[in-house]
């Protein structure tokens, strides 16, 4: 499949990003990249960190989750959403509450010969929109900011403490939803409800027929959807409510630890 920007088949991807630079990904095992004349640094490790490594993923048959993830009690939390949804922010409020995380952005799940889903560490660094980081008490001019959106910048903030650097047993998923109410709110969903959020949020989807991965994609989630928790939380649009998220978070984990084992 040939599109502007992008070439895609299967075990091959190659795309261009202008100003940036040429990546082209083979057999789940090589990323070749060749940045633009004057490309920044920080641009060209973007999309190789990003869209490559998702690309990466897919080929090698793992399912790349668009979120970050919480290690909580010896389990992983994924934390999804569309962009601008509050992922890596509700992350961090995580992080200064003590838990360790084991990815930003993508979460990489595979499924183990007993049939259960993991999800694998990634690197330590995540990305930040100014003001969460400023929340943080964090100076940006020590940062880099990878790309800037109607003024705001987001930032490359390096994590090393409270780094997870081993696979941890998935189970859970939070869908965050923003809207325009006045509280948060976290709804559990069940059958249908569940794989199409595992479906929906899958990180680049529109790879995934260029690299002939439907049929297998869809069993993968359905496999996923199957045995872990996956969850609603709304939250409002506008007013500030981290510690509200954090709380029904803990809480709804709390439910649903009694009587389980988590093995790391």
């Amino acid at each position: 499949k040939r599109t502007n920007g992008y070439q895609v088949s299967e075990n091959h991807f190659l795309f261009e990003v202008p100003g940036v630079g040429r990546y082209y990904v083979t057999n789940g095992n090589c990323i070749v990249v060749e940045p633009a004349e004057q490309a920044k640094e920080a641009s060209v490790r973007l999309f190789l960190l990003g869209t490559a490594f998702g690309a990466l993923l897919m080929q090698r048959g793992i399912l790349p989750i668009h979120g970050s993830a919480v290690v909580i009690d010896g389990g992983c939390v994924i934390l999804t959403g569309v962009s601008g949804a509050g992922k890596s922010t509700l992350l961090a409020a995580f992080r200064e509450r003590g838990y360790s995380f084991i990815t930003d952005d993508v979460a990489a799940v595979t499924v183990d010969a007993e049939g259960a889903a993991r999800v694998h560490s990634a690197y330590p660094q995540q990305k930040l929109w100014q003001d969460s980081v400023e929340n943080m008490g964090v100076q940006t001019a020590s940062l880099t900011s990878v790309y800037s959106r109607n003024n705001n910048d987001k930032f490359a903030v390096p994590v090393h403490k409270g780094f997870c650097t081993s696979s941890v047993p998935l189970v859970a998923v939070y869908e965050i939803v923003v809207e325009r109410c006045r509280e948060v709110t976290l709804s559990p969903l069940s059958g249908v409800d569940k794989l199409a959020v595992l479906l929906s949020h899958t990180y680049r989807p529109w790879l995934i027929n260029g690299l002939d991965l439907k049929a297998a994609h869809f069993k993968q989630c359905a496999k996923i959807a199957g045995q872990v928790a996956v969850s609603r939380l709304t939250r409002p649009e506008v007013e500030f409510s981290l510690e509200e998220q954090v709380r029904l978070v803990q809480q709804d984990l709390a439910r649903l630890f009694v009587g389980r084992v988590i093995g790391c």
